[in-house]
């Protein structure tokens, strides 16, 4: 049965590297779990999905079909700005050839995402088995922090001490609380999105609603309100372009829980206000102080905007994708960027009808979101950052709009 489902999806397109492609991202989606060496998973993403989409491409003479669309021609554009950005600007921090790598594998991985959307059943086995392996590493998190360590369940005990790794031999370790918790927001809509669609008898329905609990509950433990505040706008996204009896039962639910939660931890709400945005109006306020200097040309594809704290504590980064991305590559490199974003929101609209521009309409606004306070790069080696952007961005260049 599986044979006969493969070479009928993919008999025009070659089996060897539609199964690779499906492999290399589902690697690149979960390897950042699986893996506990960064080299291990980069040689793994080489292998399954940026050398079979490069044979991808030359096999399908570019996709050039891909490309007629102004989604992707901003997307192209883009790129070459910051290609051209790294060639010629002194305050770039690596050399053009470098730039040229990133462009590169981003153009792969976008290719990739696309090709998958186009065979959704195998697009479809990738997010499933990826947010099976996403709901088990959050629960093993979960038993492994409050059976094994026996962590006390308490506000005190995880608001300074946050979640973003599994804590056994390197495995789940996202590095921060901030990623972790975005990162795990993905899957959260993922399994959000697979619940609304029809169809679902109530054992898929169950282990979904098990899985968005693991997920959520993890969210909520790693303190990063900016997920908190992502998640919460790409599931509202999610559940209104869906516009199904199922959609708003849960809108309704979400609601009742979030005034039920509002009450209970009110006083914990009132502590997480005064602790505001942990320093971040400062470095904004201190990015706009700087403005006049870099507002049109910018500083350089990849250049580190210095702020330094009363305190002597020094970052490195504006701590918001978009002022970022202005200090970079000056006024036209963000208008770029903003007309991108925006290009694809469009296409999702146009595309609503269509489950996977629901999910992608969901995963793209949980990342703009996200991209105010708490995404520092966009333009860099893979990373979970690449699953939070990027792949919605690949899914969204890969519909095809309906015919009406």
């Amino acid at each position: 049965m599986l044979r006969q489902l493969i070479g009928r999806e993919i008999k025009g397109l070659g089996k060897v590297l539609i199964l690779l492609l499906a492999l290399g991202v589902f690697i690149q989606l979960s390897g950042l779990l699986l893996n506990n060496d960064g080299s291990r998973y980069a040689t793994q993403l080489y292998l399954s999905l940026f050398l079979p989409a490069l044979l991808l491409l030359l096999r399908e003479r570019l996709m050039l079909d891909l490309w007629r669309q102004l989604p992707a021609v901003i997307f192209l554009f883009l790129l070459g700005w910051v290609l051209l950005y790294a060639g010629v600007h002194p305050g770039s921090d690596k050399d053009f050839w470098n730039w040229l790598k990133l462009v590169l594998l981003l153009i792969f991985y976008v290719a990739a995402v696309a090709s998958l959307t186009r065979h959704e059943k195998f697009l479809m086995l990738v997010l499933v088995i990826s947010l099976i392996v996403a709901a088990v590493f959050a629960w093993l998190t979960l038993y492994y922090q409050f059976v094994v360590l026996d962590r006390p369940l308490s506000y005190e005990a995880f608001r300074w001490v946050r979640l973003w790794e599994l804590g056994w031999r390197g495995f789940g370790d996202l590095k921060h609380p901030i990623i972790a918790g975005l990162y795990y927001s993905i899957f959260t809509i993922i399994a959000t999105w697979l619940l609304l669609r029809p169809g679902m008898g109530p054992w898929r329905s169950l282990f979904l609603m098990l899985a968005i609990a693991g997920l959520a509950f993890y969210i909520l433990l790693t303190f990063s309100r900016g997920s908190w505040f992502s998640l919460g706008a790409g599931g509202l996204a999610l559940l209104l372009i869906t516009n199904s009896r199922k959609s708003y039962a849960l809108l309704s639910l979400g609601a009742v829980v979030l005034c039920l939660a509002a009450y209970w931890f009110w006083p914990e709400l009132q502590n997480e206000q005064r602790v505001g945005v942990n320093g971040r109006e400062l470095i904004w306020v201190g990015w706009l102080g700087r403005l006049s200097e870099f507002w049109l040309m910018g500083r350089g594809a990849g250049a580190d905007f210095e702020f330094t704290f009363p305190t002597g504590q020094s970052f490195i980064h504006a701590h918001s994708l978009y002022l970022q991305l202005w200090y970079e590559y000056g006024l036209v490199g963000i208008g770029l960027f903003v007309a991108f974003v925006l290009s694809l929101l469009f296409k999702a609209w146009q595309c609503r009808a269509l489950p996977l521009a629901q999910l992608a309409m969901g995963l793209l606004v949980l990342a703009m979101v996200a991209m105010i306070s708490d995404v520092y790069a966009i333009f860099h080696r893979p990373s979970p950052y690449w699953a939070l952007f990027w792949f919605p961005v690949g899914i969204l260049l890969g519909l095809r709009k309906p015919v009406t």
